[in-house]
């Protein structure tokens, strides 16, 4: 067998092999995307403090929770048939005590409903809402791992909120306002639960949750080997890398618009219930990363895309690597004399360790965000920049400067 023929099938094979993991990153790119989101904000019980406990002072917030819990202990209070009792045993006339009854009653419910507004409004409220929020959070990572009892449950294809421990906080406030009916308040079962999502998906997402939950953390970084090795091994980089931004694009926009139609369908749901003015508070919050995520995910693709396309074939991208090439030589030829050409002999491997540092810099941001790839984006290329002008090499008598330019190379290196 020919040195040719050996070299076109191991070719062959790399070809082969790079495309295989390119679908295989692809295809893992949105669900790395979701999955870091939810290591990130659910998993993470800190950071979902952070995110869900401001909510508590949300104005949508607190009139949600006080209409919900007002309306809870009302419907167990018949405050009318406890006035009646009370004005009975003071006035023998009961025409009298029908027609006082009435407005008296009235004024008991608007006055328990002020209480707890005030409540919910108080910082005492703001504390329980940490709490239930913590218990939540750890409710959701039971309910995920296949524990099916506790402040989170399932329910069938519901996933339920026990808020009894809440519902208890209220009524102790009330007692202590002087409301001493509130103390023989018996809320049902069936009131002490709000339903949270209702998909016959919960079982799937259980399963799900169980096969990936111990590299959730690493997803991404995952994602971007693969693409990574996609690249070393295509044949055409160029195209390879811009056929990657193209994706990573493609993946923060399909998160993005998920997220659009998700919450449409939240609001809808809630469209009816007290719950109705919180809803899209609620969903935004809880949900801002993962958004701000999607837009940085296409931030850098669409970065990616110009820099394969600037590594490609076509004149343009041809005309300007050359613009750019003389320009590297102007600059290097002011340099002092130690220092041009110093990475000549390694510059390839220089900027796969650069585009590396770019890529961990993103990894490792409190928060991927597009403000995070900008900087990232703008560091890498400050680091190329500063590597290639370090590897042209000094001007010699009779050789042009874009034959000597290691920049040059790396150009037909790109193309190939």
């Amino acid at each position: 067998m020919s040195d040719a023929t050996a070299g076109r099938k191991s070719w062959g094979a790399r070809s082969i092999a790079s495309l295989l993991i390119f679908i295989l990153a692809a295809v893992l790119t949105v669900p790395a995307l979701v999955g870091h989101w939810g290591h990130r904000t659910i998993a993470d019980a800190n950071r979902y403090i952070e995110t869900v406990g401001p909510l508590a002072t949300s104005p949508e917030v607190q009139q949600a929770v006080t209409e919900a819990v007002t309306e809870a202990v009302l419907e167990r209070v018949d405050t009318e048939k406890q006035v009646d009792g009370l004005l009975g045993g003071l006035f023998p006339d009961n025409s009298f005590v029908q027609g006082l009854s009435a407005p008296i009653a009235a004024g008991v419910n608007s006055a328990i409903g002020a209480l707890i507004e005030r409540f919910v409004a108080s910082d005492a409220f703001q504390e329980i809402w940490l709490t239930l929020n913590k218990a939540l959070q750890r409710g959701l990572i039971a309910v995920l791992s296949g524990e099916t009892d506790g402040t989170v449950r399932l329910e069938g294809d519901k996933l339920v909120l026990d808020i009894s421990s809440l519902i208890g906080d209220v009524q102790q406030y009330l007692v202590d306002e002087g409301i001493s009916a509130a103390a023989n308040i018996t809320i049902p079962e069936s009131d002490r639960t709000i339903v949270l999502a209702e998909t016959p998906l919960l079982a799937q997402i259980r399963f799900v949750y169980s096969l990936t939950s111990p590299i959730l953390a690493w997803f991404p970084v995952l994602i971007a080997a693969l693409f990574a090795l996609s690249i070393w091994l295509a044949r055409r980089r160029a195209r390879t890398v811009v056929a990657t931004g193209i994706v990573l694009v493609a993946g923060g926009i399909v998160v993005w618009q998920g997220m659009g139609v998700a919450e449409e369908i939240f609001v809808d749901q809630l469209a009816n219930t007290v719950f109705a003015p919180a809803s899209t508070v609620f969903w935004n919050t809880l949900f801002t990363y993962l958004v701000s995520g999607a837009h940085a995910v296409a931030l850098l693709g669409l970065a990616v895309v110009i820099g394969g396309w600037l590594g490609g074939r076509t004149s343009v991208a041809r005309r300007l690597r050359g613009h750019i090439t003389r320009g590297f030589s102007e600059i290097s030829s002011r340099m002092p004399e130690g220092l041009r050409g110093s990475l000549s002999g390694s510059i390839r491997w220089v900027r796969w360790v650069v585009y590396a540092i770019g890529l961990i810099v993103v990894m490792l941001s409190d928060a991927l965000s597009p403000t995070s790839v900008l900087w990232s984006v703008a560091l890498t290329a400050g680091l190329v920049t500063i590597a290639e002008l370090l590897a042209v090499e000094p001007r010699s008598s009779g050789t042009s400067q874009a034959a000597t330019s290691p920049s040059a190379s790396a150009v037909q290196g790109a193309e190939q």
